[in-house]
């Protein structure tokens, strides 16, 4: 009963942002509590479709809802499983969804990863049964596949927008991405212009930090001037975690809050460059000059 309640509670919100011009982008993570009763557990269980350990055993590891199973999505089958749960997870009304902590990410551990010793029974094109430290860098870009071929099956005449932690070389087909948990120093400012042209480099044309810093607190000065490069990054999004400063436009004063819209203003204005841009990344493969041209062209 309680599950019903929150499926119409999430209804509603949606409704709701929807009604005030907003979309709805909902984070799903790897990590699957291992409860029983829980329905996601109880069908991957049934279908055996969990990393294993060396010894045969489905991988446990703490993540946010505590003890967690994590899906093989070196297989078929599993990426099947994930992809029907996501079709049904957009009758909800979600927009998009957030794929996070996909390396994939395990608490209280020193690599802050799962042991390389664990067992993915992977496809035989994909390499076949090996462990995970052959698996680790494709396991975000599965996912992320998996999440994207569910958006399509919920709705196969619109285009799924998917944005993930981890990737791999060809993530660009599925997902967005961004640079991960940065800091609110001038130092990663100043990286995340570096780390942009080289995701372009590497084939993802779309791609951004968190704006402002996701660790610590932005000032002012700091903030506004993120905002001003960032606005003329393909993925232009803010974005940090509790216990910091509101890092919004209107938080830093008068004169930090024109700084910033002045820059949305301006990305506003090359919204029709930028989305061309995106369609020529998209059908001639030109992420070299496509980034180029967005981050220096356009000044």
């Amino acid at each position: 009963m309680e599950s019903v309640r929150a499926v119409s509670r999430s209804k509603t919100l949606v409704a709701d942002l929807h009604q005030a011009g907003f979309k709805a982008i909902w984070m799903l993570d790897p990590g699957i509590k291992r409860e029983e009763g829980y329905f996601v557990y109880d069908s991957g269980s049934e279908r055996d479709i969990w990393i294993q350990t060396a010894d045969g055993k489905p991988f446990v590891g703490e993540v946010w809802p505590g003890p967690c199973v994590f899906p093989d999505f070196t297989q078929s089958r599993t990426r099947s499983w994930w992809a029907d749960l996501v079709k049904d997870f957009i009758s909800n009304g979600v927009d998009g969804i957030w794929n996070d902590m996909n390396e994939p990410a395990i608490f209280k551990t020193v690599t802050k990863t799962m042991p390389e010793s664990n067992v993915h029974r992977g496809d035989v094109e994909l390499g076949g049964c090996q462990n995970h430290l052959h698996y680790h860098n494709a396991y975000g870009m599965l996912m992320a596949r998996s999440t994207y071929e569910g958006m399509k099956l919920a709705n196969e005449n619109r285009r799924p927008f998917v944005l993930t932690r981890a990737g791999f070389i060809g993530s660009q087909r599925y997902a967005a991405t961004w640079t991960g948990d940065n800091l609110s120093t001038w130092e990663h400012l100043h990286m995340s212009i570096s780390m942009v042209l080289q995701l372009g480099l590497s084939g993802q044309p779309l791609s951004g930090p968190d704006i402002g810093g996701f660790f610590g607190n932005a000032t002012p000065k700091l903030f506004g001037r993120w905002m001003a490069f960032g606005a003329l990054f393909p993925f232009s999004r803010g974005h940090s975690r509790d216990k910091t400063v509101d890092h919004e436009p209107w938080s830093f004063g008068e004169e930090c809050e024109e700084v910033c819209r002045l820059a949305l203003k301006r990305r506003y204005r090359l919204l029709p460059h930028i989305y061309t841009l995106f369609y020529m990344a998209h059908t001639r493969v030109l992420q070299l000059q496509v980034l180029l041209s967005l981050l220096v062209g356009c000044h």
